[in-house]
């Protein structure tokens, strides 16, 4: 075998084994056990992943009630879309793909809009009156800790929809910027600005409670 000859076989064996987590991906396997008939296969990748998929939801909608309808619907478009199914990518990839649009396309909903108004950030949230009875700042500090938390809810709600679902999916799934670029079908060059702008949006927005939090 000549030189060139090797190069070109080691190069295609390289790609082979850069490819294997999405070919031998075991959920993508399961998928495919289900598109040929097998509803055990169904009801694994269900048991894995209904809860992220809950919890998912939940950054977007804040009732669980409506996060565990979501996932639902989730798992409705996987199994419809069984029959068309191929690897192209890590079945997460995909599910997360089905997942975004089915929340997006949930709060883009105008009943949805005027039920979930965001609240004013700007003087941010009331933390409520002090706990009695502690000195050790203990309850405050909890108190400031809700309070931020709330607040990030808020300002998420407010930046461009690209920045929230590429920030949501990065931080709160902790998917890879790789993953994410293949859920929001995009670059990882975009990725990474989508969630540094959203970062900087954030940080712009919740800066009024930064120095009790830095004071924790």
């Amino acid at each position: 075998m000549e030189a060139a000859q090797i190069l070109t076989w080691y190069s295609g064996m390289h790609m082979v084994r850069e490819n294997a987590p999405d070919i031998f991906d075991a959920d993508a396997q399961l998928m495919l056990r289900f598109k040929r008939g097998d509803a055990e296969a169904f009801d694994q990748l269900f048991a894995r992943h209904t809860h992220a998929m809950v919890n998912f939801a939940f950054r977007f909608v804040r009732d669980r009630r409506v996060a565990e309808e979501l996932a639902q619907e989730i798992f409705l478009r996987v199994y419809e879309g069984a029959a068309h199914y191929t690897i192209q990518s890590r079945f997460t990839t995909w599910l997360y793909r089905i997942a975004t649009n089915v929340c997006l396309n949930e709060v883009r909903k105008p009943q949805f809009k005027a039920v979930h108004q965001p609240l004013s950030i700007e003087r941010g949230p009331d933390p409520g009156p002090p706990l009695g009875g502690c000195t050790n700042g203990e309850p405050q500090k909890l108190l400031e800790r809700q309070a931020l938390a709330n607040a990030l809810r808020e300002a998420l709600e407010r930046i461009p929809e690209k920045q929230r679902t590429a920030f949501m999916l990065n931080k709160y799934q902790e998917l890879s910027y790789t993953e994410v670029a293949g859920i929001m079908k995009t670059s990882e060059k975009a990725v990474k600005s989508l969630i540094h702008r959203a970062k900087e949006t954030l940080a712009e927005r919740l800066k009024s409670l930064m120095p009790g939090l830095l004071n924790q």
